[in-house]
């Protein structure tokens, strides 16, 4: 079950933007703040192979250089299960978050694990190419959102 806070929204702009589908520009932005996440996770943990050898290995402190295809395919899984993690609970992922943006259904309701799974998988494989949909979309839709039946809305409430 969700419960929502209903503290009031200061911003009368912001008001005027509660529950309306969210452009191109708001997305962008949340999605490089995501994209960037997704890196520094992956960076975190060449980070922390290298010190678990420096530490129980060789005693040199090397991080590793994977090749161009295993980055790629590691940082695809970290993106895939980062976006449904945020997604399946509070409907946002951090840059989600910070540009006030919430997944959910057409219909306004919060995304289940499964549909946030395949949304997932669609926006970790096609990236900005599902995005740029956005641009000519009356609904302002990414291929994402009209495979799966999801909108991307502002929204400052509060969901737990």
């Amino acid at each position: 079950m969700t419960a929502t806070t209903t503290s009031p929204i200061r911003s009368p702009k912001a008001r005027e933007l509660q529950g309306q589908r969210a452009g191109i520009a708001s997305r962008v932005t949340a999605d490089a703040i995501d994209w960037g996440i997704v890196v520094a996770i992956y960076v975190g943990i060449l980070l922390a192979i290298a010190l678990t050898d420096y530490f129980v290995g060789s005693g040199k402190f090397d991080v590793p250089r994977p090749p161009a295809a295993v980055t790629l395919v590691s940082e695809w899984v970290i993106a895939v299960l980062y976006l449904t993690a945020g997604w399946a609970g509070t409907g946002r992922t951090v840059g989600k978050s910070v540009m006030g943006l919430r997944v959910v259904t057409n219909a306004g309701q919060p995304l289940r694990p499964r549909r946030s799974f395949l949304r997932a998988l669609i926006c970790a494989t096609l990236g900005a190419i599902a995005l740029a949909w956005v641009i000519v979309s009356r609904r302002r839709a990414g291929i994402h959102d009209i495979a799966v039946r999801t909108s991307v809305v502002y929204d400052w409430t509060t969901r737990t």
